[in-house]
């Protein structure tokens, strides 16, 4: 339908915040798309398999234990055709492995792109 925004389901798997929820998470769910929340690469994996819906996954290159490439392999293994953003302050590692690179300084900047390429929500209304 012409017009219509998609609310997508997106796992994303980042370091903990110790605030308990970070500003990309919360910019995704103001624009009602669903967040399914990992801060590992066992617990993202898992979900990634519990949830077969996920529309795409967002990962953070700064996990804990450098488990980037690791995580981002296994999400592959689990759902090949599976699109991945890398989230970075200051580069992808391996960037051939993922479908796009953003900033995780701007989270404004993810909710743009996946209205760019998603047709996705950008707000509760639109």
């Amino acid at each position: 339908m012409p017009g219509k925004f998609v609310r997508l389901i997106i796992l994303m798997v980042e370091v903990e915040q110790p605030e308990g929820i970070s500003a990309r998470k919360l910019i995704l769910e103001t624009a009602r798309h669903n967040v399914i929340s990992a801060y590992c690469e066992e617990d993202a994996v898992e979900l990634l398999r519990r949830f077969p819906g996920v529309d795409l996954a967002v990962v953070h290159t700064e996990l804990e234990d450098s488990a980037f490439e690791s995580t981002v392999r296994r999400l592959k293994e689990v759902r090949p055709d599976l699109y991945i953003i890398a989230i970075s302050p200051v580069g992808a590692g391996d960037k051939a492995a993922v479908n796009s690179v953003l900033s995780s300084h701007d989270p404004q900047e993810l909710l743009e792109f996946l209205a760019k390429r998603f047709h996705a929500a950008t707000s509760d209304g639109k």
